[in-house]
């Protein structure tokens, strides 16, 4: 199994784009988790990362004053604060965890379409299956 984290590593050091702005992994987590899960509350960013609430709140100052979140009020319970992406947001998720949709693109052209084929059908296998086990 080591093989496939040495061949993840060595992919997404060729295949990742270039990043404009130095954000920590910390933020980048934080973003990506808004994203998969929704507007999250202060307290709920704290408790998914273990830190505590003012350094969770430091991080939220953080990405709000980047552009990269927005607090909102909670249509169900007023008294309630939750952090959502802008599409800023989306866009530094983006840049900060997908491949380089180009660079992907130009590695497949290098593979025949059989093995463009199998590729993405183990990558959406290997998927589905985490999901599977981790879906919190």
């Amino acid at each position: 199994m080591s093989a496939i984290h040495e061949d993840f590593a060595r992919l997404y050091y060729h295949l990742h784009p270039k990043w404009t702005e130095n954000l920590s992994h910390q933020s980048v987590r934080i973003l990506q988790t808004i994203q998969m899960k929704g507007a999250m509350t202060v307290k709920e960013i704290a408790n998914r990362f273990v830190l505590s609430p003012n350094t969770a709140s430091e991080h939220v100052k953080k990405l709000e004053g980047l552009g990269y979140i927005v607090k909102q009020r909670s249509s169900v319970d007023q008294r309630v604060v939750q952090v959502s992406l802008t599409r800023e947001g989306r866009t530094a998720v983006k840049t900060h965890t997908e491949l380089d949709a180009k660079r992907v693109e130009h590695v497949l052209k290098q593979l025949s379409p059989a093995e463009q084929q199998m590729i993405e059908a183990a990558f959406q296998l290997f998927r589905e299956a985490t999901d599977g086990c981790f879906s919190d």
